[in-house]
This record gives structure tokens, C-alpha cells and sequence, in this order.
């Protein structure tokens, strides 16, 4: 009987626990990163007689977190992708909107009209009216290329501000992650369940692996580190800092802003994807690129002009030559200007070859600059239609590729969420079958009571 009872009793105790982790399943069933939890039973160890082995009841081995690791992995990879081409879609985006040719504003329209003004000087090649028209043109041309210059250093300029703020959430992340990591690995010391902060160090990791690729690595002792890039972010209760530093690139003399360890102050290693790494690469490639492309444009249309126009004679008394319409060394946008003998004086616009009256062919040459393959084997158009094309293209490869990857880390994180996430009509049905165990149990230890007192009664 004492045997009965103590089955009995350790069948109340594990039923008592079921309810209780079934009950903790229920609530959190809408906790953001919760993973369901069961505990796993077996029987305990029998016992021994001149008849054979009997049964001893049931033990609690341990409480189990369901989770599946290799879906942790698989997810946190697709999820630093996505947060690599969200951000850099969301970036071109905004310098997209400067580039689209949707108004009479455009740079595209700005080309045009420039070519249009000198159609009509060369038709007109005395009119002060058409001389000013030309300047008019030419300084909204360039102001347009300097606005669209302005859009990439802007853009850049705010690569600067997601810096620090990605910067300040990891530090934050990193502190919260080496609290949690040293209550788990105490936990893990004493023996006992660290499911509910394992659950939330996982949510943090996830978040983590927007910024970057992550990974986590746990010791025999039960300490963890967790890796950012290729660096160690979080060692057991130890955090890593990211700090915000900005320096001059002796190259360009421009200032660049980079994230470096507090601990080392080098900068971070090993990054292959995530919104930081995106940031970089617009930062350092992508919008040097549109940048570099941009200016070449610039100087092809100076250089052009310019080559034609020295060699022409303006309305002044007596006619001169060798005035340059641009700047005389334009090397890219920001210098991308009409010089200031042409901005004083409109006279100052050369339209004769000759110097004489009614020679009008420097101002066709110039003209017809906008049909000639003067741009890598493509009129000036057509270059620039190609350079906005390639930032629509890139707009749209980084939009497309930031939906795909975003798609299949949902489809993953689904995956995950059949492992880990909770099923109310299966902790229901848990509820109903271990409400009735434990009332066999109990009922296991009222009969075994009763027979108990029955022999006792005999007894006396």
C-alpha cells in the first residue's frame, strides 16, 4: 500500500505540473517569440522483489522548450538579407524621386531645352532674347544636375542618422542579451529550466539579425556568446560597444561615418548581410557610383561645348574668340557652371565659326552635340536616359529582391511557429486529459488511504 501511495502521489505532483506548464502554454499564446513548453515524463526507476519488478510511478525528467534550431538558423539568415534589401530599397526609393523624369523639371527635359535654346540662337544668331534664353537654359540645366548631386550626398547624409540610431538599438540589444545570457547560464548551473529567458535572448537574436549576420554559440558550462558579423558582441554577461566615429578620407577629403568596438576601436568585421551592411554599401559604393556617372556626364557636356565654343566668335566690337561657355575646367557637378565672361555678357556667347555676319555654325555644331555619339558611343540623352534607367533598375532589383527574401523568412518563421507556437485546441484537449488524470491521481490516493485505514482497522 505504501508503494500505491506513493504512486499515487507522484502521479498527482507530474499532473499537477502538466496543468501548470498547459496553463503557462495558454497565456503566453499570444506572447511575441514565446515557444510552447512540455514536460517530458518517463517511469520511474521500478522496484525490486523475490517476484520480479513493479512499478515505482512516473518522474519529471525535464521541462522542454520546443524549438527547432536548425529553423532558428535558416530564419535569422533570411531575415539579415531582407533587412539588407529593405534597407536599400528604402534608400533608393527616396533618390529615385529626384531622378524620375515626371515633370518639365526634370534633368532629361533641362537637356533638352538647353540643346532647343542654341536650335533657336543658331536661327536667331543676333538676338539678345535668344542669348539670354540660352543662359536661362544652361543655368537651369546645371542647377538641376547640382539639385540631383545634392539628392546622393543628402541621402548619404542620412545614412549617417540610421548609423547611430542601428548603433544605439544594438548596444541596447547587447545589454539586454548579457543580462539574459548570465540568468540562463545561472539557471542552467542550478539545474534548472531557463525556457521563458532562452524565449526571450531568441527574440532579441532575431531583431539582432536584421542589423547583421548573427550567430550564437554555447558552452559546455552553459555560458553563451553571441557574434556579430565576425566580432563577439555578448560574452556570458559581458557586452560589447558599438560607437558612432566620423573621419576624413584623405582620398576624397570627404567625412565618412563608421561604427567601431568600444573595446578595440577597430571597425566591425565579417558583415555579409543586414541593414548595416546595406548602408555601407550604398555609402561607399553604390552612390559613389551614381555619383562618379553623374559628373562624367557633366564634364562630357562642358568639355564638349566648351571644345566647339573657343573656336567661335561673339557680338562684341571687334569680334573675339576663345571664350569658354562653361567653366574652363569643369571636373564634375559642383563646379558645372557657364563661366562669368558668358554670365556678364551675353554678347559674350560665341555663334560665329567665321566672326562674320549672319555665320551661325557654331551654334549649329553646339546643336547638333545632341544628336552625336559623344558619351561612350551614345548621344548626351541617351547617356542620361541609360544613367536614370540604371537607378530605376536598381530600385526595382532591390524592391523585388527585399520581397523575395521577405516572403521566405515568413514562410520560415511559419515553419518555426508550427514547432514553437501554441495551439489552443491542443492545449485545450492537454487541459481536459490532465484535469482527468490528476483526478485519477487523486483518486489513486484515496483508495489506497482507505485500504490503508481498512488494515489498520484490522489490525486493532
Amino acid at each position: 500500500m505504501l508503494n500505491m501511495l506513493s504512486i499515487g502521489k507522484q502521479a498527482l505532483s507530474t499532473t499537477e505540473k502538466n496543468l501548470e506548464v498547459t496553463a503557462h502554454n495558454i497565456a503566453n499564446a499570444n506572447t511575441e517569440g514565446y515557444s510552447r513548453q512540455r514536460i517530458i515524463q518517463e517511469a520511474s526507476t521500478p522496484l525490486n522483489d523475490a517476484n520480479g519488478n513493479y512499478g515505482s510511478g512516473v518522474s519529471i525528467v525535464r521541462l522542454e522548450r520546443m524549438r527547432d534550431l536548425r529553423l532558428d538558423t535558416e530564419f535569422r539568415n533570411l531575415n539579415s538579407n531582407t533587412g539588407y534589401w529593405e534597407s536599400m530599397s528604402s534608400n533608393l526609393q527616396e533618390l529615385e524621386k529626384s531622378v524620375v523624369e515626371t515633370s518639365e523639371y526634370g534633368i532629361g527635359t533641362m537637356i533638352n531645352n538647353f540643346f532647343n535654346k542654341w536650335e533657336a540662337l543658331a536661327n536667331n544668331p543676333y538676338s539678345e532674347v535668344h542669348r539670354i534664353d540660352v543662359i536661362d537654359a544652361t543655368t537651369q540645366m546645371t542647377e538641376s544636375f547640382k539639385g540631383l548631386n545634392m539628392a546622393i550626398e543628402d541621402t548619404r547624409d542620412n545614412l549617417k542618422f540610421s548609423l547611430k540610431d542601428t548603433a544605439n538599438r544594438i548596444n541596447e540589444i547587447s545589454d539586454e542579451l548579457a543580462s539574459l545570457s548570465n540568468q540562463i547560464s545561472q539557471n542552467k548551473i542550478n539545474n534548472k529550466p531557463a525556457n521563458d529567458y532562452l524565449d526571450k535572448f531568441d527574440l532579441l537574436i532575431d531583431e539582432l539579425s536584421q542589423y547583421g549576420n548573427v550567430q550564437v554559440h554555447e558552452r559546455e558550462n552553459g555560458t553563451m556568446s553571441v557574434y556579430f558579423g565576425t566580432d563577439e558582441l555578448v560574452r556570458n554577461d559581458v557586452s560589447n560597444k558599438l560607437i558612432y566615429t566620423e573621419s576624413t578620407n584623405l582620398e576624397s577629403n570627404e567625412e565618412e561615418a563608421y561604427l567601431i568596438w568600444d573595446n578595440t576601436k577597430s571597425k566591425i568585421s565579417g558583415l555579409t548581410s543586414g541593414s548595416l551592411k546595406s548602408m555601407y554599401d550604398l555609402r561607399d559604393t553604390v552612390l559613389p557610383e551614381y555619383k562618379t556617372k553623374l559628373d562624367d556626364l557633366a564634364v562630357q557636356i562642358a568639355e564638349k561645348v566648351n571644345e566647339i565654343h573657343i573656336k567661335g566668335y561673339d557680338m562684341t566690337e571687334p569680334a573675339a574668340s576663345g571664350r569658354y561657355f562653361f567653366n574652363a575646367e569643369v571636373t564634375g557637378v559642383e563646379n558645372f557652371e557657364l563661366s562669368n565672361e558668358i554670365l556678364s555678357d551675353p554678347a559674350n556667347i560665341a555663334v560665329s565659326g567665321s566672326g562674320q555676319i549672319g555665320d551661325n555654325q557654331i551654334a549649329l555644331q553646339i546643336t547638333d552635340l545632341k544628336y552625336e555619339n559623344v558619351f561612350d558611343g551614345k548621344t548626351i540623352t541617351e547617356a542620361f536616359a541609360d544613367y536614370v534607367y540604371e537607378i530605376g533598375r536598381d530600385v526595382k532589383t532591390a524592391g523585388q529582391n527585399a520581397e523575395r527574401t521577405s516572403m521566405l523568412s515568413s514562410q520560415t518563421d511559419n515553419f518555426r511557429e508550427s514547432v514553437k507556437g501554441v495551439s489552443m485546441n491542443e492545449e485545450t484537449a492537454n487541459l481536459m486529459k490532465f484535469q482527468q488524470a490528476y483526478q485519477a491521481a487523486a483518486k489513486i490516493i484515496t483508495i489506497a488511504d482507505d485500504i490503508m485505514t481498512t488494515i489498520i482497522g484490522l489490525v486493532k
